[in-house]
């Protein structure tokens, strides 16, 4: 049933990734972030506009409160998730005259500080949503605390694929780690068959789950898994004996499923081994700081996401809509640097709850959560045709990448 599942997930996903070997076109778009003139949503949307603050009856519940890690090894993410929520915030209040707030607390991407923060949140009468700002870890940690308090928990880069089931008013903003998975399988099958495939990833929630999906997928296509191996983030520096280990089982494709800094050096570590493969790592390695770490050391390496990518690189490369321009306009003038999928993704999750509220004429959680579950084909920043199915999984299309003279460079556009 499990390899039944996934070929039905890869046939899914395979219709909505937006770049990969053999894909249209004009699917190499960046994902359309306005809809159509005459369209439900755009009606909604003008009708809202047009009544202001009216429309939102809060109660004295106008806060928002995010943890996650604005200190510690995690920091980078945290910090860019908290710039993208903020300004999502500035722009909707700005927009419509409401008074919604936004309080930042770091977690240190520890779990039980997570929880320790979690409680403090539901003590605060005036708080409506809790954004859990990075990691699966401390979304599931705190998940039962918000259950219990009936208060809306956004998983803003949280894709473990339990997450949904463990609270009625849970919403993960990534693409579920299921489907995101699953994706990533067909997308390398596609561009390199389905031949012998080595697995190196990273002993968390997300790295242990996500892999296992891909290792289902891949031999469910009749390919083999030759190397399944684990390492510690952060405290594996030499990674020589696995890499070994992979040299010597001569794999076609070598996944590895590692933050940006692990990734850098397992894959330049590869290099340096000789070891002969096609490699290919996850959107975590898509930001500035992983080209600077890597140079042009491992070109030709694949990097699979379903987050886009706002490097220049990749901006020059293809067709941008507007919004899409203007949050990293935007963002640059308010924040001095360039955005990332992470900035995105805590642009969307604010953007998603707020935009609910207006929808529903209140933060009354029930009325806010049928509203996004409600969601089908949202103009996010953070994906392709975002939407959640009835289980509370996110949904999104695939981006494809190439590493050509240290940049990234997307397939096929």
């Amino acid at each position: 049933m499990k390899k039944l599942l996934a070929l039905l997930l890869c046939g899914t996903l395979s219709l909505s990734a937006l770049t990969g070997c053999g894909a249209k076109e004009e699917a190499a778009e960046m994902p359309a972030q306005t809809l159509e003139e005459g369209s439900e949503e755009a009606e909604g949307s003008s009708e809202a506009d047009a009544t202001g603050e009216g429309t939102i009856n809060h109660n004295g519940k106008n806060k928002m409160a995010m943890f996650g890690p604005l200190t510690g090894d995690n920091l980078q993410y945290g910090v860019k998730i908290k710039n993208g929520a903020e300004l999502a915030l500035n722009q909707f209040n700005e927009e419509h005259g409401t008074d919604f707030t936004i309080e930042f607390m770091d977690d240190k991407g520890d779990p039980n500080e997570a929880v320790n923060l979690a409680n403090k949140i539901i003590s605060d009468d005036t708080v409506f949503c809790a954004l859990a700002g990075y990691g699966s870890s401390c979304a599931m940690a705190t998940a039962p605390v918000f259950d219990e308090a009936d208060m809306l928990l956004m998983g803003v880069a949280a894709s473990h694929a339990d997450l949904p089931g463990m609270g009625d008013y849970v919403f993960p903003v990534p693409m579920s780690a299921r489907w995101e998975s699953v994706g990533f399988a067909e997308i390398m099958k596609e561009c390199f068959g389905a031949g012998k495939l080595a697995i190196l990833y990273q002993n968390t929630d997300h790295g242990v789950q996500t892999c296992e999906f891909i290792k289902e997928a891949w031999e469910s296509y009749g390919g083999e898994i030759v190397v399944y191996e684990s390492f510690v983030p952060g405290d594996t520096k030499d990674f020589s004996a696995v890499l070994s280990k992979i040299k010597t089982a001569e794999p076609d494709v070598f996944y590895a499923s590692a933050a940006y800094s692990d990734a850098a050096q397992i894959f330049m570590q590869a290099k340096q081994l000789e070891l002969d493969a096609q490699y290919v790592g996850p959107g975590m390695c898509l930001n500035e700081e992983f080209t600077k770490l890597i140079g042009d050391s491992i070109d030709g390496t694949y990097v699979l996401s379903s987050t886009p990518c706002f490097l220049p690189s990749v901006l020059e490369a293809g067709n941008v809509d507007e919004a899409t321009k203007k949050f990293i306009q935007d963002y640059e003038a308010a924040y001095g640097e360039s955005p990332d999928g992470f900035s995105a993704q805590g642009y969307d999750s604010v953007k998603i709850v707020l935009d609910s509220a207006l929808k529903a004429g209140t933060t009354d959680t029930p009325a806010v959560a049928e509203q996004i579950l409600a969601i089908r084909s949202y103009p996010g920043l953070s994906g392709l045709n975002m939407a959640y199915n009835e289980n509370k999984e996110m949904n999104k299309g695939i981006y494809t990448f190439e590493i050509k003279d240290g940049n990234f460079v997307p397939v096929n556009q």
